[in-house]
């Protein structure tokens, strides 16, 4: 049985603001043990990115709902996913015609998610991004953020060269998120370190075995987690704040040793992270160091949850 939750909340900066929400999720079951999932963010510098995510997110699971069987092959579920994006595509564009609009102020990122049993199928295009639990018990990151070298998002609705599918096998659960939540799993402090996804607020969200999904339901999951993600604070993330979980509760993810799940020791990643920046920054003062410690310092150099933590460095770390 696969279960699943999905979470958008609203910004505090859209808030303030008075800019809508430009967050969409979008889950739909097939089956059992087939379900779909699509979280979608529309680009706050163009006009119509709330629109446009809408639409993305909607039209794409609904099509994969309509199109995916259980008697379908792994590439047939990829050649209909990619029908999807295209279905969406030009479903955002037939409304830009319709309301007379410019096109390239739809601009909106798409991540869709299909879980069959173990095994997950998806697209993947923007800055938004898939999360996985494996059987193993490992969580890894399977998306990468596009990106251009300033920082810039590249849309999904104009950028279709960028578009991304694969699948992945043994999967235990699956979470999607929108860019102001995904970036919380990978904080500054842990990139160069030897486990760089943040594991204890992963497994809160999607291992079973935290989430006793099947024993509370959807509903009360769903609304626990809510309570959760709209007490993140503002220092952490102030933009639109969007999840989607996938869990099958037919498997039991394995279990790694216990320092796998061991929350962070933050103040001390900051004291290493704030060392390595000044070392870099200002090798002159270090020149006296021992050829050990200047080592160290390159070993250290920087390359470019039951509750939350600040966890991002300061802009003075920058």
């Amino acid at each position: 049985m696969i279960y699943a939750y999905g979470i958008t909340t609203q910004g505090t900066r859209h808030i303030k603001t008075n800019t809508p929400c430009q967050d969409v999720h979008k889950i739909g079951k097939i089956s059992n043990d087939i379900v779909i999932a699509a979280v979608a963010d529309g680009l706050g510098s163009e006009k119509y990115s709330d629109i446009a995510s809408k639409i993305a997110a909607e039209t794409s699971v609904n099509y994969c709902h309509s199109n995916i069987s259980k008697k379908d092959s792994g590439e047939a579920i990829l050649n209909v996913i990619r029908s999807s994006f295209e279905m969406a595509l030009n479903s955002i564009k037939d409304e830009a015609t319709k309301e007379e609009n410019d096109f390239y102020q739809y601009g909106t990122t798409l991540t869709l998610a299909v879980m069959v049993s173990n095994d997950l199928y998806y697209g993947h295009a923007g800055d938004s991004g898939i999360i996985v639990l494996k059987l193993n018990g490992l969580y890894n990151k399977i998306t990468e953020q596009q990106r251009d070298d300033y920082g810039f998002v590249f849309p999904f609705t104009y950028n279709k060269e960028k578009w991304e599918f694969g699948t992945v096998e043994n999967v235990a659960s699956v979470l999607l998120a929108t860019d102001g939540m995904l970036e919380t799993f990978f904080p500054i402090y842990l990139r160069d370190e030897k486990v760089n996804i943040y594991v204890a607020l992963a497994r809160y969200l999607m291992d079973n075995n935290s989430l006793h999904i099947d024993e509370v339901g959807e509903g009360a999951t769903q609304d626990r987690i809510l309570t959760f993600i709209c007490n993140i604070p503002d220092a952490q993330v102030n933009d639109d704040k969007t999840i989607a979980v996938l869990v099958n509760t037919a498997v039991k993810a394995g279990v790694q040793p216990p320092e796998y799940y061991l929350e962070v020791d933050w103040a001390e990643l900051k004291r290493k992270r704030n060392e390595a920046w000044k070392r870099e920054a200002y090798p002159h003062l270090f020149t006296d160091e021992t050829n050990n410690d200047q080592a160290t310092s390159d070993n250290t150099k920087i390359k470019n949850p039951t509750t939350t933590q600040e966890i991002f460095v300061e802009e003075t770390d920058n």
